[in-house]
């Protein structure tokens, strides 16, 4: 799911505006509107509090699902993102945690795809 649509649907779910959600996340109501429209993304802090506030997991919000396989890919992806975090905020860039987060899902794809070959 797309995370404009989830923001806009958990919004509603809720009975909120954009106004009063823009309130509790202390950003403008035009951002609130932009991250739902899509023409934005909010920046790492403001998706943990929209995570918290509206009741849904970053990971659905970033289109992220693991499949339990008795293996540890999740740590993957959520090394991924620490890391990139770290480095978002050494180079004043938090997009590099999702980034990162990619690029740990993508590590997953290849090693399950080398275990199926053996």
């Amino acid at each position: 799911m797309e995370i404009g649509k989830l923001i806009y649907d958990k919004r509603k779910e809720a009975g909120m505006t954009q106004e009063q959600l823009a309130g509790i996340l202390n950003v403008a109501r035009q951002t609130v509107s932009k991250w739902e429209t899509g023409e934005a993304l909010p920046d790492l802090n403001s998706l943990k509090k929209l995570a918290v506030t509206l009741g849904f997991s970053i990971d659905k919000a970033m289109g992220i699902e693991i499949e339990d396989e008795g293996d540890n890919s999740e740590w993957l992806i959520i090394g991924g993102f620490i890391v990139g975090n770290a480095l978002g905020m050494a180079f004043d860039n938090l997009m590099l945690g999702y980034i990162f987060a990619v690029i740990g899902l993508g590590m997953d794809f290849i090693m399950k795809a080398f275990k199926k070959r053996r």
